[in-house]
């Protein structure tokens, strides 16, 4: 080595301080980049808008990534799941505050709950839609694949993850109904690229989960019906 070149400490020489300060983010990134929950809801967003502008392309793209259920769950699902409970928590506040004259607790009570049940449901019925996915597809001449069955389900439930942002304006929720519809599109085009069903199966394939979303639909549509109707009669003193 000659005489004018430095040389870098090895792991073993480096002092604490230096320890340290490696694990540490840069002041750039720390001032700038949110981190933490914040950073991976946007970045679940920000795939979310990505699918919905080209859903062929991306999922095309994105099939083989790598992947678990607990990724695809929590670092994609869960994220979006904070669409649907913002919006519900903020416009339930204003709206019911405006046409009732209960007190606050009660309508943050009545919000909160509603929130949670909404935001709950929507990953629980993309679990058991996506396992269900995968239940079917030996029936379709298509391989098993648990990965891949929930991604396509996550794909299916994204738009009206992202048009669950109505719900800040109560009256506007039917809007999502948008966001399930263009699932079917999403649905339709992603069976064979993603689970790689053969042609002559898709369609079938198709109303097979669609029948099936429809059932879980139903049952998650109860069983928050019946708990908000609890939590209200109880804030309302109906019960």
């Amino acid at each position: 080595m000659s005489s004018g070149s430095v040389q870098e400490p090895t792991h073993s020489e480096l002092t604490p301080t230096d320890e340290i300060s490696n694990q540490l983010p840069s002041s750039s990134a720390s001032a700038g980049t949110p981190s933490g929950p914040l950073s991976m809801i946007i970045e679940a967003i920000s795939k979310a808008i990505e699918l919905a502008k080209n859903p062929v392309g991306y999922m095309t793209t994105d099939k083989d990534s790598p992947a678990t259920t607990n990724s695809v769950m929590v670092n994609y699902v869960s994220m979006l799941a904070a669409i649907p409970f913002v919006a519900i928590l903020i416009g339930d506040l204003w709206y019911y505050s405006a046409l009732t004259h209960y007190n606050e607790g009660r309508i943050v009570a009545v919000a909160f709950v509603g929130a949670i049940l909404t935001a709950i449901g929507y990953v629980v019925a993309v679990y058991i839609v996506g396992y269900i996915v995968q239940a079917l597809a030996a029936s379709f001449g298509t391989a098993k694949d648990q990965v891949k069955s929930l991604k396509l389900t996550a794909y299916i439930y994204t738009p009206a993850f992202l048009l669950s942002a109505f719900y800040i304006i109560p009256p506007l929720g039917f809007l999502t109904i948008i966001g399930v519809l263009y699932g079917l599109y999403i649905l339709y085009m992603g069976i064979p690229i993603v689970l790689g069903t053969p042609k002559d199966r898709v369609v079938p394939y198709l109303v097979a989960i669609v029948v099936t979303t429809l059932v879980v639909y139903f049952v998650i549509a109860i069983i928050i019906g019946v708990v908000a109707a609890a939590v209200l009669g109880h804030a309302y003193g109906f019960m």
